[in-house]
């Protein structure tokens, strides 16, 4: 797919923004980049990296092991919003930084991303891939990684609206 509208596009605040360590090797040849911010709180894992916690009635949908359906998803998600469910965080949320990377072969690209963040649905996971709309630029719909249900493994240390 060529066209704007069939790209999969995934926001991203830790190692796949540009300049990071696994920018080039998971991220190269990307459609587009473009900064962007979300709600959410973020925090540095002990393992050396990021990890995002957004309210739990920002998740438009979970991400599964098929692209090409996460991207009909993404791309129908204009539609009905879900009822947001109670938020469980009392602290204000923070606008997160990071960037939206754009890609045209989401079936090719999806899967060895979801395999570096360890997302396999239907197992236990670091992270989960969840569609949420963006604060900036306003309304966009993409995917990103967070704490699974908002639980932070042990030693997750409040990092602010960027990583690094």
């Amino acid at each position: 797919m060529n066209s704007a509208s069939g790209r999969l596009r995934l926001f991203v605040y830790g190692t796949l923004q540009r300049g990071q360590v696994n920018h080039a090797r998971y991220c190269g040849g990307a459609a587009a980049i473009t900064p962007a911010r979300v709600r959410g709180r973020l925090y540095h894992l002990t393992l050396g990296y990021p990890i995002l916690v957004i309210p739990d009635g920002d998740v438009l949908a979970v991400g599964t092991s098929d692209p090409v359906a996460d991207l009909a998803t993404q791309q129908i998600a204009t539609g009905a919003l879900p009822q947001p469910l109670a938020d469980r965080h009392h602290e204000p949320w923070l606008l997160v930084e990071g960037e939206i990377i754009e890609f045209d072969d989401a079936a090719e690209r999806l899967p060895p991303i979801d395999a570096l963040e360890d997302f396999f649905p239907g197992r236990d996971e670091i992270y989960r891939r969840v569609l949420v709309k963006t604060a900036e630029p306003a309304g966009m719909i993409v995917w990103t990684y967070i704490a699974p249900d908002g639980r932070l493994p042990a030693g997750a240390v409040s990092s602010g609206e960027r990583w690094p």
